[in-house]
């Protein structure tokens, strides 16, 4: 099986899906792999601008051709979804021996599927309160991750109702049941011969609105399998033949860093990349936590740019997956919530006893929103961590009444940029012509207001007898600056994890002093998840000049 990822915000939201998926695949006897396509997740990015998509045609026809070396005498099956599903579609035409092929919510037409992705970012900006990316040339932009206009011009020409021949003698589709070009190019493939059965892809629409939220949609895969599994026992299916096990995995290099893939922690179930410097010794390594259940790759290919951009300062980087994120699946342990939970930050530390064996330098922790959490609570008890940078960090102490649901409820938007929104001279004309939907940044900004005025109430709980949430802070505060870690609080400017700082250090800041290894630093222009393009350039800049810094510096900014 050749499995093909959707591409941009849809494959971030369900890569999970995808490990499942592969997971059951393989559990049911059959080989299986997985890719990125050039200048996405985890591959490198294309040296000059892509010319089209036929960089991403190379890649899977190279990926076929790695099955068959591997799997010699065994028909292929082909799987995508979304974009994948449609170049499946158009890979099978190419190859005999493709033997099947399962189109999963497919794009079956590119022009529809562009004017689907605008609409999309659109939405996201509405809801995270913030207006369109200045530098996103073409509206493709969905939620920090862009789609060049090259690609796009070749996604556009895309019509698999115009096919002549079927990918594949045998079809599985599975439909979005309320979007009938599903059901079209059903119906298209079995005038072209096909066998095309049908099932729902039930829970789709969940599994899109945000990687925190999603999971995968068991019953969904279930069916998959079993139709897959089912190939096998029919007369003509290949015979078996032992499979050759490929070699163990080699970096892939980039310009001025190489990566490689590991697996690591208790029985190696964990997954992350490792990013080194090329040709030299690194100064040093930073861990990046997951922020949310966005995968290692981070909200808008952040941590990738990161790490890279680490690379090129002397700095190696380990990008992973917490337990039940992303590439990593959950231990039997794992609580239903892993974030803000006592496994993500075991994961963390398993994630450090990694990296000290690299003997790569100094150990560095960073996130973002609960990754800085764990970020933080893993600086205090753990010795070997001698940098922490924590970015938009909501909590520096769990508060035990609140619950996780609570802290994740608006972690996306900020109280100053949802009245900018709707104070800009875009709202204000929407609002006039009755196209603006006003209820849902006013709801925002009074439970934020009502949030704020609880949290301060909350401060004086007690963690434990005789302790409050601020003294408590401020005692790990102590530990971090009486082991000389440097600590770095790095924020969008407005966003509310400032009143979390303020709560502690106050208004201005006069408590910092206290702690002269710790820094604080506002970046303009962004919103908590650092979602356009400037904003993430801009905390990359920051991050590695704190990073790179000479332990003696001591800068706030």
């Amino acid at each position: 099986m050749l499995l093909l990822a959707p591409i941009g915000y849809e494959e971030l939201c369900t890569r999970a899906t995808w490990r499942v998926l592969a997971e059951n695949i393989a559990a049911a006897g059959h080989a299986c792999l997985r890719f990125d396509y050039p200048g996405t997740a985890d591959a490198i990015d294309p040296v000059d601008d892509p010319e089209g998509i036929s960089d991403w045609f190379v890649a899977a026809r190279q990926c076929m051709a790695f099955l068959r070396e591997y799997n010699p005498g065994i028909e292929l099956v082909l799987v995508g979804q979304g974009f994948g599903a449609s170049l499946a579609a158009q890979l099978g035409t190419e190859s005999p021996d493709v033997a099947a092929a399962v189109l999963m919510a497919p794009v079956v037409k590119g022009r529809a599927y562009l004017r689907e992705l605008q609409a999309w970012s659109r939405m996201l900006t509405e809801r995270m309160g913030i207006g369109p990316d200045p530098l996103d040339d073409n509206g493709y932009s969905v939620a920090g991750i862009s789609l060049a206009s090259s690609r796009a011009a070749a996604i556009q020409a895309i019509d698999l109702t115009r096919a002549t021949q079927s990918p594949a003698a045998r079809i599985l589709l599975v439909e979005r049941s309320q979007i009938s070009r599903d059901g079209a190019i059903g119906s298209h493939l079995k005038t072209l011969g096909a066998d095309v059965s049908s099932i729902d892809y039930a829970g789709y629409e969940m599994i899109l609105q945000d990687p925190t939220p999603a999971e995968p949609q068991l019953g969904t895969l279930t069916r998959i399998v079993s139709w897959i599994d089912d190939l096998a026992h029919l007369p003509t299916a290949g015979a078996r033949v032992p499979a050759r096990a490929p070699g163990p995995a080699r970096p892939l290099a980039g310009p001025h860093y190489e990566e490689l893939p590991v697996r690591f922690g208790p029985d190696e179930q964990l997954f992350g990349v490792l990013c080194q410097p090329l040709g030299r010794r690194p100064s040093a390594i930073a861990v990046l936590a997951n922020s949310g259940r966005d995968y290692h790759i981070g909200w808008g290919r952040a941590a990738v740019q990161q790490a890279r951009a680490l690379a090129e300062r002397g700095i190696a980087s380990f990008r992973f997956d917490a337990g039940g994120i992303g590439d990593s699946p959950a231990s039997a342990s794992a609580p239903a919530e892993v974030l803000y939970s006592d496994e993500q930050i075991a994961d963390l530390r398993h994630a450090i006893d990694y990296v000290e064996k690299l003997d790569a330098g100094p150990i560095a922790l960073v996130g973002r929103c609960s990754g800085a959490y764990a970020a933080f609570q893993v600086a205090v008890q753990d010795v070997r961590v001698r940098n922490v940078v924590v970015i938009n960090i909501m909590r520096f102490v769990w508060d035990p009444a609140e619950t996780v649901a609570e802290a994740l409820q608006s972690a996306h938007r900020t109280i100053g940029s949802s009245v900018g929104l709707l104070f800009s001279k875009r709202s204000l004309r929407r609002l006039l012509s009755g196209n603006l939907r006003i209820k849902v940044p006013l709801i925002f900004v009074s439970k934020r207001l009502i949030q704020i005025a609880s949290s301060i109430v909350r401060q004086i709980a007690a963690v434990r007898p005789g302790q409050t949430l601020y003294s408590e802070g401020h005692r790990r505060f102590q530990t971090l600056e009486s082991r000389g870690v440097r600590l770095a609080m790095l924020f969008s400017q407005g966003d509310h994890a400032l009143g979390e700082f303020r709560t502690y250090m106050g208004r201005k800041g006069a408590q910092l002093r206290r702690y002269p290894k710790a820094l604080v630093s506002i970046i303009p222009d962004a919103d908590h998840n650092f979602t356009h393009l400037g904003a993430r350039a801009r905390l990359t800049r920051v991050l590695c000049d704190v990073l790179a810094a000479p332990s003696s510096s001591t800068s706030r900014g």
